[in-house]
């Protein structure tokens, strides 16, 4: 009897545990319902930045035809590179769009030549941009084609130094481009926008080494090495007798590549009375974390009491008798229709859609000098 009593007790306690265990599993849970409160916030979209593009630096000849009278011939001397000192005529560095050079060709016609531009102070060192350029063969043995290249660096995002030296490269020994020259005015008389740094230098480097008093340059030109990038002295004395009017200190001297270096913050050049439009480009940018929509840009010229106002570079004032209504804003306001994602600058010189907007100085019937030489302040504003 003992035996059989303590294995029935142990069997109903392990029976117990299992049930136990059991209801454990299947039944320990509550249901309920509860309350409670949180926020969530919505950002405010940041103003997008509206900056013009425009010349911070131009010495590029305005006219039809052949508006130059000199250039630097690249096989005879064997130049491989040719470039000069400039000051950009904004108040601190900027960022660099796009650079136009202007090349005389006196050969046949020349198909995808490649041609580099080279900025050597940026803030992040030397930039280059490299383009595959075609050209018209010379209209005559005395009348070369005239074409302007442009150089876009508006992708690389690179702010350029206030001063600074470009350079300009092609081969032209390649592509049956003996005849290329690059087109060459005059600091004193020819550059509308910026500064010619070091006034009576240019830089340059030549496979052939430059010799003191030889070829294009003036006797006093000091001697150079071969393949040196160096700036030269060219003002020192006359003009080399076999090249009349290129380099030296004479009058009507055409002394610096004829360039035009276009930045975010430049300005448009070249309105006369009566004369063609010119374009209006300008970037925008979006400081958002997201995407924005921009609409519509609008553009116009700042005045008081009917004059215009400078910029602030110059006086930011009012000029007295220079009236506003003497300056049409073509185009405006300008449907883009554009969705600009976070931390992206749309530029209109190369991005879709172009840019409509333009400005052009009226014909008065009247005499307009006193706005003469004078940078008007435009407002820029989107929606």
């Amino acid at each position: 009897m003992t035996k059989v009593f303590r294995s029935k007790k142990r069997a109903v306690g392990l029976g117990v545990v299992a049930v136990l265990l059991g209801a454990v599993g299947a039944f320990a849970y509550f249901t309920t319902t509860g309350s409670g409160t949180g926020s969530a916030k919505t950002g405010s979209a940041t103003n997008v930045s509206i900056s013009q593009i425009g010349a911070g630096y131009d010495s590029l000849v305005a006219g039809s035809g052949d508006p130059y009278v000199q250039d630097q011939c690249f096989g005879c001397e064997g130049i491989s590179e040719l470039g000069n000192d400039v000051t950009l005529s904004t108040p601190a560095a900027a960022q660099l769009v796009d650079v136009v050079v202007a090349f005389r060709n006196w050969g046949g016609a020349i198909s995808g030549l490649p041609i580099t531009v080279t900025i050597y102070n940026t803030v992040a060192g030397p930039i280059s941009d490299t383009t595959d350029a075609s050209f018209d063969a010379a209209l005559g043995p005395n009348t070369p084609s005239v074409a302007n290249v442009t150089f876009d660096f508006s992708a690389q995002g690179a702010v350029v130094d206030q001063t600074m030296v470009y350079g300009i490269t092609f081969d032209p020994t390649k592509d049956n481009a003996g005849g290329l020259n690059v087109a060459l005015s005059s600091s004193a008389t020819d550059l509308s926008v910026g500064a010619d740094a070091y006034p009576g230098t240019i830089w340059l480097s030549s496979t052939l080494g430059i010799t003191g008093g030889g070829g294009d340059f003036p006797a006093c030109t000091p001697a150079i090495p071969a393949n040196t990038w160096e700036q030269v002295a060219t003002n020192c004395g006359s003009w080399a007798i076999g090249n009349p009017g290129a380099y030296g200190n004479e009058p009507g001297t055409s002394d610096v590549p004829a360039v035009e270096i276009n930045v975010v913050g430049g300005t448009v050049t070249a309105l006369y009375p009566g004369a063609a439009a010119q374009p209006l480009e300008f970037a925008i940018t979006n400081p958002n974390p997201g995407p924005v929509s921009v609409n519509q840009a609008l553009a116009s010229v700042q005045s008081s009491g009917g004059d215009i106002l400078t910029v602030p570079g110059d006086s930011g004032s009012a000029v007295t008798g220079c009236l506003s209504t003497w300056y049409q804003i073509n185009g405006s306001p300008d449907t883009l229709g554009a969705t600009l994602q976070p931390g992206v600058t749309l530029f209109t010189t190369t991005s879709s859609p172009a840019s409509a907007l333009s400005i052009q100085m009226l014909e008065s019937g009247t005499n307009q000098n006193v706005c003469e030489g004078q940078s008007l302040a435009l407002t820029f504003s989107s929606n």
